[in-house]
């Protein structure tokens, strides 16, 4: 069987896209179990002058199309314009780097990940399952 360039263009972009959830995995579901905090660069986060998102990890699961998502509370960095502390859904495609920072879950975000995430936002229910929280 031969492959077209496109071909193997498209196999090389979906390799790579599996390897960088891969590499994410790992320290985020270890942040999920332990309450710890990490600082997450997006994608489009330099490019729009951004500081670094810092999050506390709540939960990390396999959507219905097969991707990767973090569930957290997000305290500092970009988010179409607002900067304020919530609840936010992460794709693990979009993440260009993770690091565990110090830091400790506010009261706020405990009573967050304490309530647990169903996999959905409003109707919109697109989480198969949890890997790790």
């Amino acid at each position: 069987m031969k492959l077209s360039y496109f071909g193997a263009a498209i196999m090389l972009i979906l390799s790579t896209s599996v390897q960088a959830q891969s590499l994410h995995e790992a320290p985020l579901c270890k942040a999920a179990k332990t309450n710890q905090v990490v600082e997450i660069i997006n994608d489009k986060d330099v490019s729009k002058g951004c500081l670094p998102r810092l999050i506390d990890v709540h939960q990390v699961a396999i959507g219905n199309n097969g991707k990767l998502y973090m569930h957290g509370w997000q305290t500092r960095g970009c988010t179409k314009g607002r900067d304020f502390a919530s609840k936010r859904i992460f794709r693990f495609d979009k993440i260009q780097s993770v690091k565990v920072t110090d830091g400790s879950f506010d009261e706020k975000s405990q009573s967050v990940k304490n309530e647990g995430w169903n996999g959905c936002i409003g109707t919109n229910c697109f989480i198969k399952e949890n890997i790790c929280e």
